[in-house]
C-alpha cells in the first residue's frame, strides 16, 4: 500500500521512439519536459554556456573571444572594429573652480573611459594643468582632447603625481594646448610614465 502512496506522485513519464517525454505524451525532442527545470551547475568548473531558444530548445553556445567566463564571472567584451577609436568624456566643470592643476588626474581609464580612446575634456573656465595620469598600464594609449578654449599646459615629471603616474614630454620642457587640441599619450609599463607622443593645437 506505501508503494502505490508514492507512485501516486511520480510525474508521468512517457517513452516514445521519438524521444522521452515528462508529463506530456507527445515528446517534441529527445527529452521534452513539460513543467520546470532545475539544473545545478557546478561553478568550480564553468567551462560552457546553456541557453533556451524561443521554442523551447535548450542549446550549448560556444565561448568566445568577446565572450568568456574568467573565475566564474561572466565577462563580455564588446566587439569593435579595430579602425574605430570610441570617444569617452570628462566634465571638469564640478572642479573648475577649484582645481586648476590636475595632480594623478583620473579621466576614467580603469572605469568609465576603460574601452575609450579619445577622451573629450570640457567644462574648465580657466586655463589648467596637468601633472599626470592615474591607472596607467603597458601600451594603454589616450589622446587628451581639450574641446575647450582654455589652455592647458602638461608638466614634465611634476612631483605633484605620483611616479608611475608622471608625464615625460620628451623635451624636458613643460608642453601644452592653447585652447581646443589633442594631446597623444602612451603608457610606457618599464618607465612607469605617460610618454606625450605629439600634440595637435
Amino acid at each position: 500500500m506505501k508503494l502505490i502512496y508514492l507512485l501516486l506522485f511520480v510525474p508521468v513519464l512517457s517513452v516514445f521512439s521519438q524521444g522521452v517525454g515528462i508529463n506530456t505524451s507527445s515528446p517534441q525532442a529527445t527529452l521534452h519536459i513539460n513543467g520546470n527545470l532545475k539544473f545545478e551547475p557546478k561553478l568550480s568548473d564553468a567551462t560552457r554556456l546553456v541557453g533556451v531558444l524561443p521554442d523551447g530548445g535548450v542549446k550549448e553556445f560556444e565561448l568566445g573571444d568577446t565572450f568568456n567566463i574568467n573565475t566564474g564571472t561572466l565577462v563580455v567584451t564588446p566587439a569593435v572594429d579595430p579602425n574605430i577609436f570610441l570617444i569617452g568624456d570628462v566634465d571638469q566643470s564640478p572642479t573648475a573652480s577649484a582645481i586648476s592643476q590636475y595632480d594623478n588626474y583620473d579621466i576614467g581609464v580603469a572605469d568609465s573611459n576603460i574601452d575609450k580612446a579619445v577622451i573629450r575634456v570640457s567644462g574648465e573656465t580657466s586655463g589648467y594643468s596637468v601633472t599626470g595620469f592615474a591607472d596607467g598600464y603597458d601600451g594603454r594609449i589616450i589622446y587628451f582632447y581639450n574641446a575647450q578654449n582654455n589652455n592647458v599646459t602638461f608638466f614634465d615629471v611634476h612631483a605633484g603625481s605620483d611616479a608611475k603616474n608622471q608625464i615625460l614630454t620628451g623635451s624636458g620642457a613643460n608642453e601644452g594646448i592653447s585652447a581646443e587640441g589633442v594631446a597623444e599619450f602612451i603608457y610606457d609599463g618599464s618607465l612607469e610614465k605617460w610618454i606625450l607622443i605629439n600634440l595637435r593645437s
